[in-house]
Parts: C-alpha cells; structure tokens; sequence
C-alpha cells in the first residue's frame, strides 16, 4: 500500500508545483489533473484488491521520471498560443473544415441509424464481444470506410478550427453549430456501434483541450453557451458510459468496472509489464499497421505473451507501449528525444500558425489519453499528424507576414 500511495504523492507534488508557478487552470493543469485523478483510483483500486499485485518502487518512479520527461514541451501557460496566433491563410481552413463536414455527414448517414438501433435493442455486452472476436461489420461499403478515415483523421484538426471560428465575431453560428454535429455525432456513433467507452472520453478530452487554448478570445456569451452545451455532453457521456458498464459487466459490479478502468493502468505497468518483460518488439508493437498492410498475420496479444507480459487486456499507459518495443533504455532516449522534436514545432516562436496549434493539440491528447494505453499501429496516428502538419505549413505559407491577422485582436472580455 505504501508503493501506490507514494506514486499518487508523486503526481500530487507535480500538480501543486505547477499550480503554484502558474495559478491558472490550462491545457497543462488539465493534463496534471488527470494523471493525479488516475494515480489517486490506482490507490483506491489497489486497497480493494492488494494481493493481485506485486508491486515494485523502481517501477513507480520508472513511469514517473518517463512521464515527466515526455511533459516537458506542454508545461507551459497554454494562454499564451493564442496570444502569438496569426493566421495567414483563411481558405485553407475554410477548404478543410468543408471536406471534414461533408465526410462526417457520410459518416452520420450510414452509421447513425445503426447506433439508434443498437440503442433500442441495448444488448452492449454482445455488441462488445463482437468488436473483440471480429465480428462487427464497421463500415457498410467503400465509401462509408473512405468517409470514416477522412472524418477521423481530420476530426482533430476540425476541433481546432471550429473554436478558431468561435473566436471571430463574424463567423457564423450556424455554420459553426453544423460543424459541431459533424464533430460529435460521428465520433458518439461510433462509440454506441462499438459499445466503446474510450471513444467517448477521447471527444470529450479533445473538445476541453480545444476550449482551454481558445477560450480567452471567445466572446462572453458564446462562452457561457459552451459550458451550458459542455456539461450537457458531459451528462450524456457520463449516462451513456454507465449504461453500457452495467450491460456489459453487470448491475451489482459497474461500479467496481468503472473503477478498474480508471485505477489499474499505473499498476499493470509496474506488475504485468515492467516486471516481467526482458526481451522487447523493437517496434513491432508500434508499427504493427505496417504489416497488417502487407497482409503479415499478426497477433500483438500472442506476441505480448512470448515476452511474459501478464496484462491480458489491461492498460498499461503510454510509457508501457514504448517499453514493450524499446524496453528501459530506448524509452529514456525517446523520452528524450521526441518531446524536443515536438516542443520545437511551438516552442520558441515569437508567431505561430495553425499548424502549430495542431500539432500542440495532439501531443497533449496523445498524452492525456496515454495515462490509459496507447493501442497497436500508433505509428501511424504520428506519421499522419506530421503529414497534415506539413501541408498546413506549406498551404497556409504567406510571404508577406503583414497579411498575417493575429488572432488576439478579437478578444473581447
């Protein structure tokens, strides 16, 4: 008990320094908070079932070191990238924002009326077990699959510009409110298809991210609707997630469920991973789409056990996945080294662009969602934020800067 209880003192120590230096609540403090949250469920998981695990304190600090390592580019007052936004190309953003709408209103159309069926008939728990035996039919045809790939990789770009938008007083509402269904409404589709409960904490983490960076230019009113309409989702995400538990691991353990999905993942990586693993995947796990691509059967859970993981299906958060590939050493030299590759991209500019704002976005969700687990293939999730990153550098490049409308100019108290 002392062990996990001192790794939630750790991430408490970390959230009360940084308060102390910043006093206010952003994008950093939101990701402190959650790994916080998370150490303090692993604490009260642990107390009510101390003999499954056998924890070590190497392994503690291990994560937290690592953990810390991979912050250091987003510990900083998210306030201030809106204060060195310019935007210097408006059509792109605009052209964008009218390909992710259109592919979301495909999206919408052919699996809507799945997801209102499969909330009729209400059965998650066979709804579950067909998504992990293979079984589910995800999309209806080519062009529902083409539209599900655009609408998913775009949607995280869509969420940045929808509040840029929230933050020009001329833009309009109902645009933006069209723009926000194809946001939310897909990505909720898919969860209810799915019977997924992660779907539904990464849109909500996404769309809090989003907010917290632009929040200080949207105009009052427009501010109070956003956290009238956020605590409405929020309800709806927190009814739904607790339907779907009850269904699928019964009434009288949904809470005990809840728990263990938000209070195990520090403690798999000490006792199922950490402890056992002495061989690695030198980017097997990865870069696993590379060989489902070329048509390789490969089975990462098969893989995972000849190594002597012992997690089952459990989270093991995002540290874990590079530890399986990389093992102690090669995770420190990526801790190292990646957060400076991504730091460089909005770090140290006196202006930034779009495309920063982007990829500043999703490394913050990439980390906040990581203090769960970080599935197979991410690699290429990375490779695609890079690429649209690059595009957007290139399309919205304007020579004359002086053209260049800094964002903050909008704010309005």
């Amino acid at each position: 008990m002392v062990l996990v209880v001192f790794n939630a003192f750790l991430y408490l120590i970390l959230f009360l320094v940084h308060w102390v230096k910043k006093r206010k609540f952003g994008a950093a403090q939101l990701l402190l908070s959650v790994y916080l949250i998370i150490s303090i469920a692993c604490v009260i998981y642990y107390a009510l079932f101390p003999n499954e695990w056998n924890l070590q304190l190497w392994s503690f600090i291990y994560l937290f070191v690592i953990s810390l390592l991979f912050f250091r580019p987003v510990l900083f007052d998210s306030d201030i990238l809106i204060q060195k936004l310019h935007i210097r190309n408006y059509t792109i953003l605009n052209l964008l924002a009218i390909v992710y709408f259109l592919s979301a209103c495909i999206s919408i159309y052919f699996s809507l009326p799945n997801a209102i069926e499969n909330i009729n008939i209400g059965t998650w728990k066979l709804l579950r077990l067909e998504v992990y035996q293979f079984d589910l039919v995800l999309y209806e045809n080519q062009l529902h699959r083409v539209a599900e790939i655009f609408s998913s990789y775009l949607r995280h770009l869509a969420i940045i510009i929808m509040f840029f938008y929230l933050t020009r007083r001329k833009s309009s509402i109902f645009w933006i409110s069209l723009l926000a269904i194809g946001i939310i409404v897909p990505l909720f589709s898919a969860a209810i298809n799915t019977a997924s409960r992660g779907m539904i904490i990464h849109l909500f983490v996404s769309l809090a991210v989003g907010y917290i960076i632009f929040r200080q230019n949207i105009i009052k009113p427009r501010r109070d609707f956003i956290k009238f309409g956020g605590t409405l989702l929020l309800a709806l995400f927190l009814f739904y997630s607790i339907i779907v538990t009850k269904d699928r691991f019964g009434v009288d353990d949904y809470g005990l469920s809840i728990l263990a999905y938000f209070g195990h993942s520090m403690l798999t990586f000490n006792y199922g991973l950490a402890d056992s693993i002495h061989t690695f995947l030198y980017g097997e796990y990865f870069f696993s789409w590379f060989y489902e691509s070329l048509g390789v059967s490969y089975n990462v859970i098969e893989r995972l056990d000849t190594l002597g993981a012992h997690f089952e299906t459990g989270f093991f958060t995002f540290v874990g996945a590079w530890y399986i590939d990389f093992g102690p050493f090669g995770t420190l030299l990526i801790a190292i080294l990646l957060p400076i590759l991504v730091g460089g991209c909005f770090r140290g500019k006196k202006k930034i662009d779009i495309a920063d704002i982007y990829i500043y976005t999703f490394y913050m969700e990439y980390l906040i969602m990581g203090v769960f687990v970080v599935g197979a293939g991410s690699a290429l999730n990375w490779l695609i934020a890079f690429v649209i990153y690059g595009l957007l550098k290139t399309t919205t490049f304007e020579p004359n800067t002086r053209s260049a409308i800094p964002i903050r100019t909008e704010h309005i108290n």
